[in-house]
């Protein structure tokens, strides 16, 4: 009998979906940014949860225009990221209180729902969390479960990060 791992770590939808991301965002190779994430996770044992795709979710389709955190920071979209929060928060509560373990909540960077340390706006470079990530970690940071953003470009942070989040679990 295998014990199977009892390890978390909660990944963006388009993480492992590039497809979800808006039209003219993938320009990043799943050799170089994604494949040494998941092959982490994967050779350690750590479960990988998909978070929902706000966006995605929020509109129906993958098809969609980029567009920057001003044109989504409406009612009606932190609403919706509100109730994914809502959902996703339960199920962080139910692993860590059934004795597993969430090593880490990971976001992408420069995403007006996902964007974990900064996203640019039309003021320049703010240094906040994106819409779903912020009412995410407003309802579970009493578990202290870091929050790692994903830079596209420059992956090797994330990838120490969480590297070290594994080596101290």
């Amino acid at each position: 009998m295998s014990n199977r791992s009892k390890k978390f770590v909660f990944v963006p939808f388009c993480l492992l979906a590039q497809a979800y991301q808006a039209q003219g965002i993938v320009k990043y190779e799943w050799k170089g940014t994604i494949k040494p994430i998941v092959k982490l996770l994967v050779d350690n044992d750590i479960n990988i949860i998909q978070m929902p795709c706000a966006e995605a979710k929020f509109n129906n389709s993958l098809i969609r225009e980029p567009k920057g955190i001003s044109k989504y920071d409406n009612h009606d979209f932190n609403k919706h990221c509100q109730t994914l929060a809502n959902q996703t928060a339960q199920q962080i509560k139910n692993i860590q209180d059934n004795g597993y373990k969430v090593l880490a909540v990971m976001g992408i960077e420069q995403s007006p729902s996902c964007c974990v340390n900064y996203i640019y706006t039309n003021k320049g470079m703010q240094n906040r969390k994106g819409l779903f990530m912020q009412k995410l970690f407003d309802q579970i940071q009493e578990y202290n479960i870091p929050f790692i953003g994903i830079n596209r470009k420059y992956v090797n942070k994330a990838m120490l990060t969480l590297k070290d989040i594994i080596k101290n679990s």
